[in-house]
């Protein structure tokens, strides 16, 4: 005689699944969701600990992109494909300037390629008297990073306000008081975090990472 489930049984099963799931998914997605912005923490950390490392070889910070239209750059970002480009909204003032970038360049032609003139990617690095010394005692001694593409856990560019790095003539005195960040818009994929002239570390409220963007402090300026 064969024998199979009834369809209680059948349905008994399903009611049970059912609940296991109810129960597991959240869990799953919040172990998931916390093991992204562990690990984005880490990559804000580690792009830092690279522009630094640049700093040290080369002594000169990332924002000159030579002999090209302006001579500096406003953003830095790690993939100019996947840029955020909103604002959330409860963001702070100019958080939307995190995207609206004027001149950009990627981080990759100053960390993975000694590429920092108006060139862009692999192509005419180690130019002389445009790119980074390749030899002497300000020589450029990477590659820093990786990899060449540098997008969050949420498949979203990481950008730093390069506006602000000491020296850079398009903010000039402004960047005073600037922290300059290695940033991720976060879970949500929205700027919050304040990117304004007028907003800097001194401020009440001051330009820290805000709602859920996270990020990690390459230079405060101030001390230098």
């Amino acid at each position: 005689m064969r024998k199979g489930f009834t369809l209680v049984e059948i349905i008994v099963v399903m009611a049970i699944i059912s609940i296991l799931a109810a129960i597991l998914v959240p869990v799953v997605v919040k172990n998931m969701k916390d093991a992204y912005i562990a690990r984005t923490k880490n990559e804000t950390v580690v792009i830092a600990s690279a522009i630094l490392t640049l700093h040290k070889d080369t002594g000169k910070w990332p924002f000159t992109n030579k002999p090209g239209p302006s001579g500096a750059v406003n953003r830095i970002v790690g993939d100019v494909n996947t840029i955020p480009r909103v604002k959330s909204p409860i963001s702070r003032e100019g958080a939307e300037r995190w995207g609206n970038l004027g001149e950009v360049k990627p981080i990759s032609d100053y960390l993975f390629y000694n590429n920092p003139d108006e060139d862009i990617g692999a192509l005419n690095q180690n130019e002389p008297n445009e790119d980074y010394p390749v030899k002497g005692k300000f020589a450029w001694n990477g590659p820093y990073i990786d990899y060449e593409v540098l997008d969050d856990p949420w498949g979203n560019s990481y950008v730093i306000n390069a506006r602000y790095f000491p020296g850079n003539p398009l903010a000039g005195l402004l960047a005073r008081e600037h922290r300059v960040f290695v940033l991720s818009a976060g879970p949500d994929g929205m700027w919050s975090t304040a990117f304004s002239d007028t907003i800097n570390r001194l401020t009440t409220p001051d330009d820290s990472p805000y709602g859920d963007d996270i990020g990690f402090v390459v230079v405060t300026n101030g001390n230098y």
